[in-house]
């Protein structure tokens, strides 16, 4: 980083030369705009260390018995989807000051990452009633989606959509009306974005350590590093590999009681290996 005080020997022309940089143009504030408008105003943060060994082998297991490498992110979803559905009030939207919507399906947006042209490239694509899936059938359809097999109003597109792009264009008087709408409409917001977010930034790198996310959805879960370390202190011989996740709430929904028993329930199916014994 150029400190804006010059040298006295130096002239501005002299410091443009010498300077490497590359210029961003940001194709679209789209993202900026939807945290401002539409993310949670007061959240709390749950950090949870959770045994994820058994799930983990069977991955690596079936990776080295058929080649196949099975979607950790899809089975998190899984456990997600399950432990929402028995526990569906944090998941609810606000309409309006006192009203909260419950829905009963359990819609997880995620990130998925894409080869597209000569880069890669990440969009949104949202798992429509995870609950009622298999691990298989979220992990097919993951994969699907991080091909572009999958066509329709959840999955990923080339060509960005005419709506979307006309809507750049809109004054910002017409864009906060729009906003407006969709805060105020649950059925609307879990038709476009679903009910629950699951982001696996922390899948990228290697070794522990949490992911503070910063979402739209009123729980969000973010996937941070899986250390190893042992599972009973009593043998430290026993390893184990332990997922770091974070999950944030909006605090306006979920109240510290039925969050704290909604995570002990997911950290319970997670170290169980739910949704494995099936596939």
């Amino acid at each position: 980083m150029v400190s804006s005080k010059l040298d006295s020997n130096t002239t501005s022309e002299e410091t443009k030369d010498d300077d490497s940089f590359t210029e961003i143009i940001r194709k679209t504030t789209r993202p900026v705009e939807l945290l401002n408008n539409l993310a949670p105003k007061h959240r709390i943060y749950g950090l949870v260390e959770v045994d994820v060994t058994t799930a983990r082998s069977f991955i690596s297991e079936n990776e080295a018995r058929t080649g196949e490498k099975l979607s950790f992110t899809g089975w998190v979803i899984k456990c997600v989807a399950k432990a929402v559905s028995e526990h569906r009030e944090v998941q609810a939207m606000k309409k309006g000051k006192k009203k909260l919507i419950v829905f009963d399906d359990v819609d997880v947006g995620i990130i998925v990452e894409r080869q597209m042209k000569s880069e890669r490239s990440a969009t949104t694509y949202c798992v429509r009633k995870a609950n009622e899936k298999t691990y298989r059938q979220i992990h097919d359809e993951i994969r699907q989606a991080q091909t572009g097999e999958i066509s329709g109003g959840s999955g990923p597109s080339e060509k960005t959509p005419a709506a979307v792009r006309l809507f750049s264009r809109l004054p910002d008087l017409l864009r906060k009306l729009y906003w407006r709408k969709i805060k105020n409409d649950p059925f609307l917001r879990k038709r476009l974005m679903g009910t629950v977010a699951v982001t696996a930034v922390g899948m990228f790198g290697k070794g522990g350590g949490w992911a503070i996310p910063i979402g739209l959805h009123s729980v969000v879960f973010a996937l941070g590093g899986i250390s190893t370390k042992p599972r009973n202190y009593t043998n430290p011989a026993e390893l184990g590999e332990f997922l770091n996740m974070t999950v944030m709430f909006d605090e306006e929904v979920s109240l510290g009681a039925p969050a704290t028993r909604f995570l002990a329930r997911l950290s319970e199916l997670m170290q169980a290996g739910f949704g494995l014994a099936k596939e």
